[in-house]
């Protein structure tokens, strides 16, 4: 089982990323790699820098190799998406303000099986509120805190997740039309893993410190945020609205429309969005990318090749929606 931390960091060089990363230097179970995404527009090379040199050395003497990647500037969701695709069991997503503490990663390992989507356990901002009796649903959002952010004392299944924790790689996709402040994208991410059949959990005994700051993150710049935030939860809510819904997004060409009438009718409670409404009945692609914004994830070629497909389009098919 090969574990990946990944780790997008803007604006915060000289606060709250060295904590990051010297909290996975100390984890009792070390991921197989840290890979920093740096996001800066005026990003440096760390490791000409005499506090990360020595960061840098110490992941190396602990065995974690590690790597920086500059970042496409777009928001944290575009890098945890390419971590997402790296070819690892899991991935351990951290933001470059949480510190964790030592038993983190062990305690969210101990808890893998074979439905688990995500494990994430409290992440605390100061000042402390002790713990929250939410239930983690997601037509609850708004309405209650989210149980991540107090004590958690019992092991408990929930839908989605927040700000970091550990996840089965390349099974859900981050949603890259969030704008760049991307609100909602590990609420979505990990919804999607629960939807896909996956079981989320919160665990106890597991705490990572959220060290908030406003100057840095990519929420801190003068952006027309207030736009930003509408438009990302316009998204959010289109998704919730469908979530008792397959979405079916048929983005393609005649043949595989034909292939599709296959499967379609073991498909549970689908919406159809078709190019070929004469052949497969639906709303247009166009309200698709109005509803859901970012479409790539329901592109079957794309899906094949990243599974190595060696079956037939409509075992492709079935795997996307129904298996």
């Amino acid at each position: 089982m090969k574990i990946l931390c990944s780790i997008s960091t803007y604006k915060r060089y000289d606060t709250t990323l060295p904590l990051a990363l010297f909290s996975i230097a100390n984890q009792t179970r070390k991921p197989d790699k840290l890979v920093i995404f740096d996001d800066n527009e005026d990003a440096i090379d760390l490791r000409e820098n005499q506090l990360y040199s020595y960061i840098f050395q110490i992941l190396a003497e602990k065995k974690i190799d590690w790597e920086v990647i500059y970042g496409q500037r777009k928001g944290q969701h575009y890098n945890h998406q390419f971590a997402n695709k790296m070819g690892y069991d899991w991935v351990w997503r951290m933001d470059d303000d949480t510190v964790a503490e030592q038993n983190v990663l062990e305690t969210l390992c101990s808890y893998i099986e074979g439905d688990i989507g995500a494990i994430g356990g409290s992440i605390i901002t100061p000042p402390i509120f002790g713990k929250f009796n939410s239930t983690g649903r997601i037509e609850d959002i708004t309405t209650e805190p989210n149980v991540q952010w107090g004590y958690i004392y019992e092991k408990k299944d929930v839908e989605h997740l927040h700000c970091s924790f550990l996840y089965r790689a390349g099974i859900a996709d981050y949603n890259l039309n969030l704008s760049r402040v991307a609100h909602r994208e590990e609420t979505l991410f990990s919804y999607e893993l629960f939807q896909k059949g996956y079981r989320n959990l919160i665990v106890p005994n597991c705490i990572t410190w959220h060290l908030k700051n406003k100057d840095g993150g990519i929420r801190s710049d003068n952006l027309k945020k207030d736009e930003l935030y509408e438009h990302d939860e316009r998204i959010f809510k289109n998704h919730i609205e469908f979530r008792d819904k397959t979405i079916v997004v048929l983005d393609c060409g005649m043949g595989d429309h034909i292939v599709f009438k296959k499967v379609l009718h073991d498909i549970k409670n689908p919406v159809v969005f078709s190019c070929y409404p004469e052949i497969i009945p639906g709303r247009s692609i166009t309200e698709a990318r109005l509803l859901f914004g970012d479409l790539s994830k329901y592109n079957v070629y794309t899906k094949m090749d990243q599974w190595n497909w060696k079956n037939s389009l409509e075992s492709a098919f079935r795997k996307m929606y129904i298996q």
